[in-house]
């Protein structure tokens, strides 16, 4: 006997519902499985990267900072939450299984899309800014002598410029500038103002200088050196380059001020905006080799004026690479790169711990021919050394140096100056015995050598300046 109409809508609803629920069974198994993949994921890569089995590529994402509560009865647990907070954020930010390829695709389908819309903006900014330019007032002339040539170009004279912001972290917003000078140069470069009030740039800058002055005074018995590396934002012509954004000279000259007179203190010069592009990478906060040497020159006069400086010596170009900075890499600019030079400075004989030598090197990056976001170049081509000794030097004199990435590359340039060079760089800081240091290895001259947004604000909360011990 036939079913009943009844019966039949009945059975059918009921193979719909099994259908639908061995779909949803199958979205949901499917869910389950990738956050499980993720979550499993991201602590093995973590653990692998760090033992050394692999190599995770780094997209230049600044690591978040753990609050520290201090005055509260609850001090304890809150910063015990707040370090996990940051260590959990951090862990699944840069080590989801898939992160890099995910990132480094879409920017560069994102880039390609929107160059020629960032060209047209740029120019249209470029135009206006000429527009607003006053005329300069010619003076009047009775006679006018054909013979005289017009004067040449100014390289250092900005015709145009233009900036735009791109990205927003939480401790700085970056911007592109492309800027253009009178001698015909145009360069676009990336560079960032620090998110911080008034009040808590003139508090950060006076805690950091009452530790800097600490290291100082607990020692007279060295000369002692602090060479500011300096940003755009530290310059009076950034609000110039990057309008409705004020600069930080202001906190600069201050930190200045604040160190005692047993001090001996240098800005690293960036006088003009187009020494910032050809004294910093365009991609990156961090001097280029042409910079350190400009460095080298300033501290050669401050400390050792005596001694006669190498030249700067014949550049070695890497044409088949492209380095990203850590600005690149944070914006996800793929159409913007640095060039890659060194220079061989015909240095003497000389001995790093660890081994480096430049022929090495060059003959290195020569065959690895880099061009992705994920490889820093610089480092890569300059990593860290500790110690640098030149046995041919009879100078007397054995410098200490206390730095951060700044000092890679350039220590065994500036230890040419003297007898042994020893490096701490800023993760070394704890557990250093600042005075047995000087003692054990008979320390004439300490340098320390800070990029201005760590030393001045300790924006990257990793500046552990009280954790350098002086018993």
């Amino acid at each position: 006997m036939p079913a009943s109409p009844h019966k039949t809508r009945v059975m059918t609803l009921l193979v719909y519902l099994k259908k639908t629920m061995t779909v949803k069974k199958a979205y949901l198994a499917a869910i389950g499985i990738f956050l499980f993949v993720m979550m499993v994921g991201a602590p093995l890569l973590y653990t692998a990267d760090r033992a050394g089995i692999i190599t995770v590529k780094d997209m230049g994402n600044t690591p978040e900072q753990a609050t520290v509560y201090s005055g509260t009865p609850f001090d304890g647990p809150l910063n015990a939450l707040s370090a996990i907070k940051a260590s959990i954020t951090n862990l699944y930010t840069n080590f989801m299984p898939g992160y890099y390829e995910i990132v480094y695709t879409y920017s560069k389908l994102e880039s390609s899309v929107n160059a020629p819309f960032m060209r047209l903006y740029s120019r249209a900014r470029a135009e206006l800014y000429k527009s607003l330019l006053q005329p300069e007032e010619i003076p009047a002339v009775l006679h006018v002598d054909e013979t005289d040539e017009p004067p040449p170009p100014d390289p250092h004279k900005v015709v145009s410029v233009s900036s735009t912001l791109l990205y927003t972290s939480g401790i700085h917003r970056y911007y592109r500038v492309d800027i253009a000078f009178e001698d015909g140069k145009e360069v676009s470069f990336l560079d960032t103002a620090v998110i911080l009030s008034d009040k808590e740039k003139e508090a950060r800058v006076k805690v950091q200088a009452k530790r800097l002055r600490r290291i100082a005074e607990s020692n007279e018995d060295v000369n002692f050196y602090f060479m500011l590396l300096t940003r755009m934002q530290d310059t009076d012509y950034f609000e110039d380059i990057i309008p409705g954004e004020e600069s930080t000279k202001e906190y600069a000259d201050l930190f200045l001020s604040l160190l005692g007179d047993n001090i001996t203190k240098l800005k690293w010069d960036i006088g003009t905006v187009r020494d910032r592009t050809e004294r910093v990478y365009l991609t990156d906060h961090h001097w280029t080799v042409y910079g350190s040497y400009i460095g080298f020159l300033q501290l050669c006069e401050a400390i050792c004026p005596d001694h006669t400086p190498v030249k700067l010596g014949e550049a070695v170009d890497f044409p088949d690479t492209r380095f990203y900075g850590s600005y690149a890499r944070m914006c996800q600019t793929m159409d913007l790169w640095d060039e890659f030079r060194v220079y061989d400075f015909g240095l003497g004989p000389f001995v790093c711990t660890p081994h480096w030598d430049f022929e090495g090197r060059v003959a290195y990056l020569q065959q690895q021919k880099f061009a992705s976001p994920d490889i820093n170049v610089y480092a890569e081509f300059f990593p860290k050394v500790n110690i640098v000794e030149y046995p041919e030097n009879r100078t007397g004199r054995n410098l200490l140096v206390i730095g951060d990435s700044y000092t890679q590359g350039f220590v065994q340039l500036l230890g040419s100056a003297f007898d042994k060079t020893t490096v701490f760089y800023y993760d070394d800081y704890p557990g250093m015995h600042y005075n047995s240091v000087i003692k054990q290895l008979g320390i004439t001259d300490v340098l320390f050598l800070q990029f201005s947004d760590r030393i001045l604000f300790d924006m990257y909360g990793d500046d552990k300046l009280s954790f350098i011990r002086l018993d």
